[in-house]
């Protein structure tokens, strides 16, 4: 998917967000997971967008967001383990698995989270254990996206007698839907029509061309980098849910009265429009230009890092603004800006805490890693 060849494609993208928009409270009200979506979004090459241009990935993932948040982390998901195999896997390993990824008939989730720990994925208890030409892993994970509908999962895992220390030590495993099963589904605040399980795998045994890119203790890397390409469509994302936040307000403050005069005319309200527009405005900017620089490949952690606190701090600031526009009704279930800000919610924590990325962005600038004219 390149930009010039994208027009027909966002477009019939954005004419399915428009008509999930339509039906979107009474699906989200069910909790029912969106099988038909799923297909149609298989059928729209949006499972294996993330392989050509990024730029045109993130304008998908917006329009995904904008129609239905319960959507986007099961592209996410999967995408991520389309970069991984083209971009770490081996050619045999590639030749396998990436054409049915790319065309979304086999999808994959990530294992990187475990109960002891979220953001640092460095220290893990799951493990991988030689096994003549192959590996037995022993894994327990949590918070894990698609869990009990992909049919693949990418883990990661310590191997148990390397001499490496740390994130060395870690490599990544493709296992099947098979091979691992589901201990629990957790109750969440939002994006409730997608499941986040807790999972195990107890000594499974998997072959040598399991292990992602043939060589151990590369897996670290190998997510670092995928993640990346997951900050991006979260971003993207969370632009696509504060524009649905706006569109709305606005459209209650032009129905609503207040003191004899309509609401929209009032310069506060305006104001907070306004403010509203500028950071989604300048929270897709970013997006897009992180998504640019992670085209011509390598390392882009501070841009899209960059993306994804400013989007999502966006989308959080649209939806509490919007429900406030709202007026008392923008605390009931009745309109969307409840589940704007529950959706918003997410994205705190979702592909790295915030306040962690922050943190990495300032280190990285103050050691003027990457070069400074970026920004």
């Amino acid at each position: 998917m390149t930009m010039s060849g994208f027009a027909s494609s966002l477009t019939e993208i954005t004419r399915l967000a428009d008509e999930v928009r339509t039906q979107v409270h009474e699906r989200d009200a069910s909790g029912e997971y969106p099988v038909d979506i799923v297909e149609r979004m298989r059928r729209l090459g949006v499972f294996g967008a993330c392989a050509g241009d990024l730029r045109a990935y993130a304008l998908a993932m917006e329009e995904i967001g904008r129609a239905w948040l319960s959507l986007v982390p099961i592209v996410n998901a999967h995408s991520s383990s389309v970069w991984v195999v083209k971009h770490h896997a081996t050619d045999e390993q590639r030749a396998r698995w990436l054409g049915p990824f790319l065309r979304g008939e086999e999808l994959a989730c990530l294992g990187l989270t475990e109960p002891g720990g979220g953001s640092d994925l460095a220290n893990l208890g799951s493990t991988a254990r030689r096994d003549g030409d192959g590996w037995v892993l022993d894994l327990h994970k949590t918070l894990i996206t698609h869990a009990d509908h992909a049919d693949h999962m990418l883990v990661l895992a310590r191997i148990a007698d390397s001499t490496a220390v740390g994130s060395r030590a870690l490599s990544l495993f493709l296992i099947d839907r098979d091979q691992w099963h589901v201990t629990r589904k957790l109750p969440k605040l939002g994006t409730v029509s997608v499941e986040t399980c807790e999972v195990r795998a107890e000594q499974v045994r998997v072959g040598g061309d399991r292990l992602i890119g043939g060589v151990e203790g590369r897996g670290f890397p190998q997510v670092m980098d995928a993640l990346e390409v997951g900050r991006i469509a979260v971003a993207a994302a969370a632009v696509g849910v504060a524009r649905s936040a706006l569109w709305r307000a606005i459209e209650r403050v032009r129905e609503r009265e207040a003191f004899g005069a309509p609401l929209a005319d009032n310069a506060i309200v305006r104001q907070r429009v306004a403010g509203m527009t500028t950071r989604i405005a300048a929270a897709k900017g970013l997006v897009q230009l992180s998504a640019d620089r992670k085209n011509t490949g390598g390392r882009c952690d501070v841009e899209t890092a960059a993306a994804k606190t400013v989007a999502t701090d966006a989308a959080l600031h649209a939806a509490l603004t919007a429900m406030e526009l709202g007026g008392g009704m923008g605390y009931t279930e009745e309109f969307d800006f409840a589940r704007h800000l529950r959706d918003a919610a997410l994205f705190l924590a979702g592909e790295g805490a915030n306040s962690l990325l922050e943190s990495l962005i300032g280190a990285r600038m103050v050691a003027a890693e990457p070069d400074l004219a970026w920004v």
